[in-house]
């Protein structure tokens, strides 16, 4: 009896080793779509937001500890269906825009933004659609190595 109830445990914590993660295909394509073998996946978001009442502020928001002199990449993807096109900002503590997937001047919108941390601490990521339209997407932020 003694030695079945270690071998159980064991079987069980193989099971679910194998058996208990499941990849997300949309995590997995926006990762494909970041363009270089040297990066490593941090973390995700899944973004869904209706059409926006008043379009102007980005409505998904979140907070991220960053590191300095590490470089991050910042990929976005929209989800088959979506009316407007992803967008990301992030902003540093005093509220200062430190990096944009679109830019003003030229109207255009980047799938994915690098950033290299010049000062280690907390961000404030916010998500959105082009013009406040409906649609949902994945942010995958990744390490640059």
């Amino acid at each position: 009896m003694r030695r079945i109830i270690p071998i159980l445990v064991l079987l069980t914590t193989l099971n679910i080793m194998t058996f208990g993660q499941k990849s997300d295909p949309g995590i997995n394509q926006c990762m494909a779509d970041a363009g270089s073998p040297r990066i490593k996946y941090l973390k995700d978001f899944r973004i869904q937001l209706g059409k926006a009442a008043i379009p102007g502020e980005l409505r998904f928001k979140a907070r991220i500890s960053l590191w300095k002199n590490t470089k991050y990449r910042f990929t976005l993807c929209n989800s088959s269906g979506s009316q407007g096109q992803l967008i990301f900002r992030m902003t540093d503590n005093t509220n200062n825009i430190v990096v944009s997937s679109f830019d003003k001047k030229t109207g255009q919108t980047s799938r994915y933004v690098d950033y290299l941390c010049l000062k280690s601490g907390i961000y404030q990521l916010n998500y959105d659609f082009a013009e406040g339209q409906q649609g949902s997407g994945v942010g995958v932020i990744s390490l640059i190595k």
